[in-house]
């Protein structure tokens, strides 16, 4: 108790406070991961999003967004944000920011936080590495979507659309195409990609498709999905995947359709879907699973497949209980039934449906594996460790001993974190 007292009248009448260093030290960071990093930077709170450019790394928090360097960690600057994006190619990127229910957005310098150029009328924004897509409304019924020059605003095309049926003001809202492939302890890649062939736009219960491809971009008739339709576009076509219950079981068709005459391209085999179903029923709630030039979907029989997207060819038929857990346009990375092997597969042009393997790797059932940008990420339990692989040969570019999850990686470092704590490894 005298101690007690004597503590309490050193620290109010600032004698003595040992609070601060006390915090301080239980505060203080070990090394995310073993060899230590090139740098290793404390951040003000968990981020939201990290994102990996050839020069910089830029963190999203909650209400703000920064920038470091990539090189030293050194932060180059950092301002207040509801929300922010990177857009532009990785070598001359610009950091996308707003305010949550506030029209505009400004595009950043991500090595000064100048104010390149600034919007003030947008709803909406969509970031890729050739275009922002940003959706302006004079009227809850009368708006314009348009694709502009990150480096500069200018408009590069734009067409009408009637209104917005769900509520806006943010950066990259759910548009109906493909959705990327999960993995644990791996991060989702927030690198901005290409900008997909089509845009489809739910509004008020039908999909508005708009084609940027063409020289004048114009709005054709919407499509009208019944209850039990899922439409989606991939490989520049209309996916359509429509379900009929019957005796106790759900029929399913899918079909790819051109996007301009609405013409029947392809369909799947009776019993092949893209496993849109979500829970019971016959509901389609999910987006299928992929990339814009190839999707991932299921055989009558179980198995997984990878089909083209503009032509309906099956790329990749997986063995029986095989899972497809990552693929780009031209390589896919194939866990084995046991979860044991992780392979990584390309389409062979004379074989269609059986593809070439190009390495084979043994992993413990608990790892995960993704791809981001050019590099085999792959995240270890039991010993825990994170190793980066090359996809051409599956040489080892990376090993570290390490139990912090994967925030970015491309072919040349990357990124780790663990709660507030970011790390950069170089490969070299």
């Amino acid at each position: 108790m005298a101690v007690a007292v004597a503590l309490t009248v050193l620290v109010s009448t600032g004698v003595w406070n040992p609070f601060p260093d006390l915090w301080n030290w239980i505060n203080t960071s070990g090394p995310v991961a073993d060899p230590i990093p090139r740098w290793q930077e404390r951040l003000g709170g968990t981020p939201q999003t990290v994102t990996l450019t050839d020069d910089f790394v830029v963190v999203e928090h909650r209400d703000s967004v920064e920038a470091l360097n990539r090189f030293s960690g050194r932060r180059n600057f950092s301002t207040e944000a509801d929300w922010a994006a990177v857009a532009g190619p990785a070598g001359k990127p610009v950091i996308v920011a707003g305010k949550l229910l506030v029209k505009g957005y400004q595009v950043l310098d991500p090595r000064s936080g100048t104010v390149v150029w600034r919007d003030e009328e947008a709803s909406a924004v969509w970031t890729y590495r050739d275009e922002i897509v940003d959706v302006a409304c004079r009227t809850p019924k009368d708006c314009e979507v348009s694709g502009r020059s990150p480096a500069t605003g200018t408009k590069i095309w734009s067409t009408g659309l009637p209104g917005m049926g769900f509520v806006l003001f943010a950066d990259n809202p759910e548009l109906l195409g493909t959705k990327p492939i999960e993995s644990d302890r791996i991060a989702d890649r927030h690198e901005p990609g290409t900008r997909p062939e089509l845009l489809a736009f739910p509004i008020d219960g039908k999909v508005y498709v708009v084609d940027p491809r063409r020289s004048e971009p114009r709005l054709d008739p919407p499509l009208e999905p019944g209850r039990r339709d899922k439409i989606t576009v991939a490989g520049g076509r209309i996916v359509r995947s429509s379900v009929t219950p019957r005796d106790g079981g759900c029929d399913i068709a899918v079909v790819g359709l051109d996007a301009v005459s609405r013409q029947l391209v392809w369909h799947l085999p009776a019993g092949q879907h893209l496993r849109t179903f979500d829970g019971g029923g016959c509901d389609q709630r999910r987006l299928p699973g992929g990339t814009d030039s190839v999707l991932v979907g299921l055989t009558i029989d179980g198995r997984e497949q990878l089909t083209e997207a503009g032509f309906g060819e099956q790329v990749l038929l997986c063995a029986a209980g095989e899972h497809i857990v990552g693929v780009t346009g031209g390589l896919a990375l194939v866990r084995s039934a046991d979860g044991r092997r992780l392979s990584a597969v390309v389409p062979d042009g004379k074989n269609p449906g059986k593809p070439k393997a190009l390495w084979h790797r043994k992993i413990s059932p608990e790892a995960s594996a993704a791809l981001r940008g050019t590099v085999v990420v792959v995240s270890d339990r039991g010993p825990n460790r994170v190793i980066v692989l090359n996809p051409e040969d599956g040489k080892v570019r990376k090993e570290v001993k390490s139990d912090a999850e994967v925030l970015a990686a491309d072919d040349k470092g990357l990124l780790l974190g663990q709660r507030r704590d970011l790390g950069y490894l170089p490969f070299d």
